[in-house]
């Protein structure tokens, strides 16, 4: 079964000595730290973590282990990150125009041009729950 949750001590040590996921925790943050992992059997598959400051969360680092199963895993973890954040209180999600921009447009992030920074699309929270439709 896979499952979508907040990261534990536990899973430091298997995140470390994955060369894909090591990412997720040894990046530096300008901000209160989260992190939300994706678990299978026991195996940690992929992760996204960030920071967060005030009512706004930074997405810094995205992985997911190679497979067959992968956007479909990604696309989960991202809307598992917003249902998270929400109950965090935490109204808007910022995210790199990285590799995965495609899939965040398609889960409801805007583009908006930002000079002084890498991150150039943001998620609106609250009116991500209030669409009556899945995207």
């Amino acid at each position: 079964m896979i499952t979508f949750r907040k990261i534990e001590p536990q899973d430091l040590d298997k995140i470390y000595l994955n060369e894909v996921l090591r990412p997720l925790i040894t990046v530096s943050s300008q901000g209160e730290r989260f992190a939300v992992v994706i678990e299978e059997d026991g195996a940690i598959k992929g992760g996204v973590s960030g920071y967060r400051q005030g009512e706004d969360a930074f997405m810094q680092q995205v992985a997911v282990l190679p497979g067959l199963e992968e956007d479909s895993l990604l696309d989960g973890l991202i809307r598992s990150l917003v249902y998270i954040l929400e109950r965090d209180g935490v109204q808007r999600l910022f995210a790199m125009g990285d590799e995965n921009w495609h899939l965040y447009e398609r889960i409801g992030f805007k583009r908006f041009d930002s000079p002084d920074s890498d991150y150039c699309l943001v998620l609106d929270i609250p009116s991500f729950f209030e669409q009556k439709t899945c995207r």
